[in-house]
């Protein structure tokens, strides 16, 4: 008699829960400092690393996108922020979270330092930097998510189609009335964790229709 052999089914593969995470560091993931340039000043958003645990281990691609205007001003060098965003990386990366990039804007159009006073569209609310990172790893905007204390940060989720959450850590109390009326369908959330929390559940349910030649 023959052994019948069952064909194995195999399970579609899980969806993260966003294709890309686009989190601001000043205010949102970083305690709000002014114009950071010591790494010794960091302290993390309480209670983030865990919630970005779970985007992580499903496979949303985390981001970090600043805007760096103290390099502009000339407040900063640029070796004082690279310094801030290695120790960042490394603190979460140390609690089970991995950063896929940090995005850094230098300029503004009001700065001292010739070279970077300009207007430009990597400035959030600009999408620049978004764009190209979600283009270098082919992911989708509309299963985005962008996180931020500011109408900047929102606004880029805004223009981009994705998902948006706003803070009121950081100049969150300050900015929640413009996020208000210009967002009218971002997350409200009192803190990230709170904004993490709220974006799992209402994550992106399967793929975009690809678009027709």
């Amino acid at each position: 008699m023959r052994a019948r052999h069952k064909l194995a089914r195999r399970k579609p593969a899980r969806l993260p829960p966003f294709d890309a995470l686009f989190l601001d560091r000043d205010g949102t993931l970083v305690v709000e400092r002014g114009f950071l340039g010591d790494p010794k000043d960091i302290r993390l958003a309480p209670g983030a690393a865990a919630r970005l645990r779970v985007f992580a281990r499903a496979g949303t691609a985390l981001y970090i996108v600043t805007n760096q205007s103290g390099l502009a001003r000339g407040f900063l060098t640029r070796e004082q922020v690279d310094a801030v965003n290695a120790e960042v990386v490394r603190r979460y990366a140390a609690r089970g979270v991995p950063f896929a990039g940090v995005l850094v804007c230098p300029h503004h159009p009001e700065g001292a330092v010739g070279s970077l006073r300009r207007r430009c569209r990597c400035r959030k609310p600009g999408t620049l930097l978004h764009e190209r990172a979600l283009r270098a790893r082919g992911l989708s905007a509309r299963r985005s998510a962008v996180v931020g204390d500011k109408w900047d940060d929102v606004g880029a989720g805004v223009a981009l189609g994705a998902a948006t959450a706003h803070v009121l850590t950081g100049h969150g109390r300050r900015e929640r009335p413009l996020v208000l009326v210009r967002a009218p369908d971002a997350i409200l959330a009192t803190t990230l964790a709170d904004a993490l929390d709220q974006l799992l559940s209402r994550a992106p349910r399967g793929r975009p229709p690809r678009r027709s030649a």
